[in-house]
């Protein structure tokens, strides 16, 4: 077994749950995540580092390929050396040692380059959900032979409109979640025709699911006024827009709805960020991403993972090079893992599940999960 990677992330303890800061003992205010991959799945970890011992925190529930491991260290870890015996002190009580070969060297900027998963369509089929709404399913083939599955909405804003749900369609900032058939019900409840839905935006799953990005509801502010997050949004006319408010703090009074996510993937056409170096970018996941063609045509992708005999998920450079093949000129990348799915209208009105999100193979407990927001593409 090997290292794959080592990144260290800074965060608050107060965005930990109750769950895991009893898990990781006393901590100070401001704490470090150290991730580190392994090339085989392990159940449990430890660290030895400073005299102390360390058990992993999130392995149980995220990710669920056990590659990764997260320990929560009260300080940050200085240098290569230190990094390096940082790897030397991982313990896996069911596996030999991991190979330290190369952790001598290992940094926080030694991580893997963002790269293609290969993807080879081998079939593809599309259906007319509504006018002006398709969805396309497309059978994949990454370049390690393994199966990947990917679902391509495509909306015509002339015909269909942009709306964000939330849950009881409120507006609502904290603490509030519900599975996305919940925002589509309520949404319907307020007369609202829901033709297809998939999750959006990212939220502090091991706090307290506050969201992380701007969220804007028939015109109002709900959530994140001041964030600079990358959005996809709809104005005032219609127009489907993806910008942030850092480059475009003016279109926030324009804006009809509105839904955050993490990375723009896609600029001008061509990839932007893709998180070079990062755990979170080079490795397969299910994953949610949206995107706008240059006439204004807006794509919705979700790609399931996690589940080998099914689909391998994907990396952020996987979504946007599919967006660009596509039309994208912009696209965004969503919240995704447990969260990544897709709904449509069924012929009794009520929502589909057109995907296998990855919670459904939880260790632990199976379910769908509640998301903070979600897109619904609705009926003009």
């Amino acid at each position: 077994m090997k290292f794959t990677s080592l990144t260290l992330i800074p965060t608050k303890k107060a965005r930990l749950s109750p769950e895991v800061r009893q898990r990781a003992g006393d901590l100070p205010e401001t704490v470090y995540k150290l991730v580190i991959g392994v090339s085989l799945p392990v159940t449990r970890a430890f660290l030895r580092l400073g005299g102390r011992v360390y058990p992993d925190v999130f392995n149980l529930d995220e990710p669920y390929d056990r590659k990764t491991h997260v320990f929560l260290l009260p300080e940050k870890p200085e240098g290569k050396a230190t990094f390096g015996a940082a790897l030397a002190g991982v313990h896996f009580p069911l596996r030999k040692k991991a190979d330290l070969s190369t952790a001598a060297e290992a940094d926080e900027t030694d991580l893997i380059e963002s790269a293609s998963s290969g993807w080879a369509v081998k079939t593809e089929e599309t259906e007319t959900l509504a006018p002006g709404l398709t969805l396309t399913t497309y059978h994949i083939e990454n370049k390690a032979g393994a199966p990947v599955i990917a679902m391509l909405l495509q909306a015509d804003p002339e015909k269909t409109a942009l709306y964000v749900g939330t849950p009881g369609d409120g507006n609502v900032s904290r603490k509030a979640r519900a599975t996305i058939p919940d925002m589509i019900a309520a949404a319907e409840e307020n007369g609202h025709r829901v033709l297809a839905a998939v999750n959006a935006d990212f939220f502090d799953i091991f706090g307290d699911f506050h969201p992380a990005g701007l969220c804007v509801k028939n015109g109002e502010v709900v959530a994140n006024g001041e964030s600079k997050r990358p959005f996809i949004g709809v104005k005032t006319d219609g127009t489907p827009v993806i910008t942030d408010l850092e480059k475009d703090p003016a279109i926030i009074k324009d804006l009809r709805h509105a839904a955050a996510g993490l990375q723009l993937i896609v600029n001008d056409g061509a990839p932007f960020d893709l998180a070079p170096g990062e755990p979170f970018g080079y490795t397969p996941h299910p994953r949610t991403a949206a995107g706008v063609t240059a006439d204004g045509q807006i794509l919705l992708l979700e790609v399931d993972g996690r589940i080998p005999a099914h689909s391998n998920g994907a990396t952020l450079k996987d979504l946007a090079d599919f967006l660009i093949s596509h039309g994208a000129v912009r696209a965004l990348n969503l919240d995704g893992g447990g969260s990544s799915a897709v709904y449509t209208r069924g012929e009794d009105g009520l929502p589909v599940l057109r995907t296998v999100p990855a919670d459904l193979f939880r260790p632990n407990d199976k379910l769908i999960r509640k998301d903070y927001n979600a897109i619904l593409i609705v009926e003009r």
